[in-house]
């Protein structure tokens, strides 16, 4: 038998991308170089993202599997397959549907749109496309260079500072941190929490609480950060036991951080604040 053959994809012109499962699809579509997802455009995650394109542009058949349309016992039934397709504006560029992956772990059952046969495609890449509108969307929620931030403030109940960087004097380019009554501090404690909260992301976007339901609560802690631009985190208690949430000035949502990220915030302001938890 002859496979057929598949030509180059130049992904760099895709604009559009369906993924289908069970009746239920969620669309991609690329403005400016930025991927969103959904009708309410949702930043994309960019590694998961390109990982699908990468499918595309590797995409080869190793073998036919079967031509007698057993769909099921591949999982390329309806309630099992994943199917996608790839548009250059309205034109499509590619269109096929992928099952289980193989034993091997390194082929995955495909069909080919308009063909009955089934064949093993190259590759272990199933999962890159089964994931929910949660998984796909980027996570990161705070994002800045550490060395940009020249000022920042830390509010925690009743207690608020602010820690502005100064040249060390003696020294031209060695940064040492002062409290705003002039004392210096810890510089480890200020990297440590520059640390915790410069590249942030985020586990989940929870339905609720909404946005407004949010502001209108005391977080626990509120950070202002003072750099290239103004950046705001709040970290607030989580509806889930021993979960935080959280609403930044970089994102439109309200996201829930891990406890390790959140107790990482929450501990490394207490230091730089003087807050000492009292022992039970």
């Amino acid at each position: 038998y002859n496979l057929p053959v598949i030509g180059k994809t130049d992904t760099s012109k895709i604009t559009r991308l369906m993924v289908t499962k069970n009746g239920k699809t969620i669309e991609f579509s690329k403005k400016n170089k930025i991927w969103t997802l959904t009708d309410k455009a949702f930043k994309a995650d960019e590694t998961a993202v390109e990982n699908m394109l990468d499918t595309f542009r590797s995409f080869r058949l190793s073998a036919l599997v079967s031509d007698r349309g057993d769909l099921k016992r591949y999982e390329l039934d309806k309630q099992h397959a994943i199917h996608v397709t790839a548009f250059n504006g309205t034109a499509k560029v590619f269109d096929f549907s992928m099952g289980k992956t193989a034993p091997s772990y390194n082929h995955t059952f495909v069909t080919l749109k308009g063909d009955k046969n089934i064949y093993h495609a190259k590759g272990n890449f199933r999962s890159y496309f089964d994931k929910s509108v949660d998984d796909f969307r980027d996570k990161t929620v705070v994002q800045f260079k550490k060395n940009d931030i020249k000022q920042f403030s830390i509010e925690k109940g009743r207690v608020s500072k602010i820690f502005t960087a100064h040249k060390k004097k003696g020294s031209k380019n060695q940064i040492q941190w002062l409290a705003k009554d002039g004392r210096v501090v810890d510089s480890q404690a200020v990297s440590d929490l520059l640390d915790a909260v410069s590249f942030l992301d985020c586990e989940t976007y929870p339905d609720s609480p909404s946005k407004k339901e949010l502001e209108g609560k005391t977080p626990l802690c509120h950070i202002r950060l003072k750099g290239k631009k103004p950046i705001e985190l709040k970290l607030y208690k989580g509806t889930e036991k021993d979960s935080f949430n959280g609403l930044s000035s970089m994102s439109d949502y309200v996201f829930t951080l891990s406890l390790y990220n959140g107790n990482q915030i929450l501990s490394n302001a207490d230091k730089l604040l003087g807050i000492t938890k009292k022992k039970k």
